[in-house]
């Protein structure tokens, strides 16, 4: 009876196990791609750059899905919409669950490796968990000197379901109690650089400078290579993230301005380094600066530096 009990577990494992590994690692290099074009079951591949650069040259099989798409208004762009919305969006894609996905943006410059990641962010929240990066981008894939096509690939619509998880994401009222309750069992991590950590800049969707209290700067731009836009081996990330004790808390929270420099921490941090429950704020600081409630802020500039930064603009123009 144990032998009988012990086998069936085996064949279960095999069925149900082989059918949740993923297919391909979370990051691909433009060979890897390449190799994964002819393989079986075949990859659906999401281009998120422009309609023009798209039809001016893809990777063969692209869909093209702007990044727009992904991404909220313009007075918050890190908003995220409701399952419906995604729902609507993957259908029309062919998106179907049943094969691996490989997102890719064009590697332009390493904030570009952001909109990648929060796709593949967006995908995995919707329930989706066979995804992949181009690493470097179409950049990369040109260098590669690899196949481009011109023709628009034909889509198929499916009737996938969505099924966001909410373990991915925090929002507003979430985190402010976190920090409210002086949560310790989490790190707080502000993506952007320096400069907008101290509130010597901000962006133009935040009402003020400066960084969600708490918070701790783990610039986005250390994880990738020094002579390119890719992101470092995983060898490196993995020291990296040991250097700096971002391996000790029990729960990780990525922000920035708008949820897209969060995404590759998100995704860094995650998908490469293996940390157990990363989260993503897919609104960030554009929301929590945007509240109709002041909400808990450090290294806010003083009224006098805030006139002094709006007179040197007006200057500057």
């Amino acid at each position: 009876m144990k032998q009988f009990y012990a086998s069936l577990a085996f064949f279960l494992s095999l069925l149900f196990g082989s059918a949740q590994a993923a297919t391909y690692q979370p990051l691909l290099e433009a060979t890897e791609l390449q190799q994964a074009l002819n393989a079986e079951p075949a990859a659906q591949i999401i281009d998120i750059r422009s309609p023009e650069e798209y039809n001016a040259g893809h990777i063969p099989g692209a869909l093209s899905a702007p990044y727009g798409q992904w991404r909220g208004p313009a007075n918050n762009p890190g908003q995220l919409a409701d399952d419906a919305y995604f729902e609507k969006l993957v259908r029309s894609l062919g998106i179907t669950g049943q094969q691996p996905i490989i997102v890719y943006s064009s590697g332009a410059d390493e904030t570009d490796f952001g909109a990648a990641a929060r796709v593949y962010w967006t995908l995995k929240y919707l329930g989706l968990s066979d995804l992949s990066i181009l690493n470097g981008g179409f950049q990369q894939w040109q260098q590669a000197q690899q196949s481009i096509a011109t023709a628009a690939t034909a889509i198929q619509t499916s009737q996938i379901k969505v099924h966001s998880n909410p373990k991915l994401a925090i929002f507003q009222d979430e985190l402010l109690d976190k920090i409210t309750q002086q949560n310790s069992n989490y790190q707080l991590l502000d993506a952007r650089p320096p400069i907008f950590y101290q509130g010597q800049v901000k962006a133009p969707t935040a009402s003020t400078g400066g960084t969600i209290a708490t918070a701790q700067n783990t610039p986005f731009g250390q994880w990738f290579n020094t002579n390119d836009t890719r992101i470092r081996p995983t060898a490196e990330i993995k020291q990296l993230v040991r250097e700096q004790g971002l391996d000790q808390a029990q729960e990780t929270v990525s922000f920035c301005n708008t949820g897209h420099w969060a995404a590759t921490n998100w995704f860094v941090l995650s998908e490469l380094a293996g940390l157990k429950d990363v989260r993503l704020y897919p609104a960030s600081l554009a929301e929590w600066t945007q509240a109709q409630v002041s909400l808990p802020m450090e290294n806010t500039p003083s009224r006098f530096e805030q006139l002094h930064a709006k007179f040197s603009q007006l200057v500057n123009k």
